[in-house]
């Protein structure tokens, strides 16, 4: 048994569709004693409250910390935690979620994370092989340090079911301009193609500006709800959808939690040729495209009484829980 710091630490989840941090500390308590599962959220200071009662440390997003309130403190704090991790001889694992800031573009504050994270982990584990990749690429010099592990599951939430739907499309989760989501109105707009189909986007956006836009190009065959969901209500709209579509533009993506919630609602995926889509795409739930314009060929392929398609999803989610996650990662670090 390991005495693990998990961070980041959340109190609680106020309509969140991805509680990875929640599911994660679960799985690791089974086996292994997460040393500030029980203290209240202190941010970069509990990196230091609990620093000798930690053996390990896994680490989730840290390179967000310079985009938090009082960012630029925070992350002296941090570059302080790892000197201090190095110097006691503390593990560290951090999990490389993205390779960029989706919010913040590319800038010199993030690469300067990236540079310190890459070379103070002691271990890098990535959800996709695009992580790997990216690794491999920018700091090859830390490519023995990567490995690569789906991202988890819990439960199923449903099963595809064919038959006639309501929707051809859902597109879901929160909205922002990374997500490409204008892209693809404007693309919906102007395919012939594709202008009989019926397009729900569910999911709440904060960006008043980009909010306005796409109002401002949604089609008539498209219907827009900005509403905060519960998975259960976002999977009822999933059962009634033919496909769900991701319209990721962005290349900082390697994985998503809510392309595992839709595998989990039983969602016929429809995801752009990267990252875990990639990963994924021999499987007969998932579609990938290079570009908006092999949809209308992928859709009218589609062959909705394909039983492989349950049974994929049933062997690739067993394969994958989060105890086989914890399994892993006890495997690669030797706790």
């Amino acid at each position: 048994m390991a005495a693990i710091f998990l961070y980041p630490k959340i109190d609680k989840v106020i309509g969140s569709p991805n509680p990875y941090i929640f599911n994660f500390q679960k799985a690791l308590a089974k086996s292994h004693h997460v040393v500030n599962a029980k203290s209240p959220n202190r941010g970069i200071i509990s990196f230091f409250t609990h620093f000798f009662k930690a053996e390990l440390f896994i680490l989730n997003w840290p390179e967000t910390i310079p985009e938090k309130k009082f960012g630029g403190v925070q992350r002296k704090l941090f570059m302080l935690f790892l000197k201090l991790a190095k110097i006691y001889a503390k593990k560290i694992i951090w999990i490389l979620h993205n390779k960029g800031s989706h919010h913040k573009g590319a800038n010199p504050v993030t690469k300067n994370m990236f540079d310190v994270l890459m070379s103070h982990s002691d271990y890098i584990i990535t959800h996709s092989y695009a992580g790997k990749d990216f690794v491999s690429s920018v700091y090859p010099n830390n490519i023995s340090k990567v490995h690569v592990i789906p991202h988890p599951f819990t439960e199923k939430l449903g099963e595809y079911r064919p038959g006639k739907k309501q929707f051809d499309i859902l597109i879901w989760g929160s909205i922002f301009p990374y997500k490409g989501i204008d892209v693809f109105l404007d693309h919906l707009r102007e395919t012939p193609e594709l202008k009989n189909l019926k397009v729900l986007i569910v999911g709440r956006c904060t960006d008043t500006k980009y909010k306005r836009k796409i109002l401002s190009i949604l089609p008539e065959n498209a219907e827009f709800k900005d509403e905060l969901l519960s998975l259960e209500e976002i999977a009822a709209y999933s059962a009634q959808a033919q496909f769900t579509l991701f319209t990721y533009k962005s290349q900082t993506v390697i994985s998503s939690g809510s392309l595992i919630d839709s595998i989990r609602m039983g969602g016929i995926i429809l995801g752009p040729d990267h990252g875990a889509f990639k990963d994924m795409k021999d499987l007969a739930f998932m579609h990938t495209f290079k570009d908006f314009n092999e949809i209308p060929k992928i859709i009218s392929e589609f062959n909705p009484y394909d039983k492989q398609i349950e049974g994929d999803r049933n062997t690739f989610m067993n394969q994958n829980t989060w105890s086989n996650f914890v399994e892993k990662i006890g495997d690669i670090s030797g706790i």
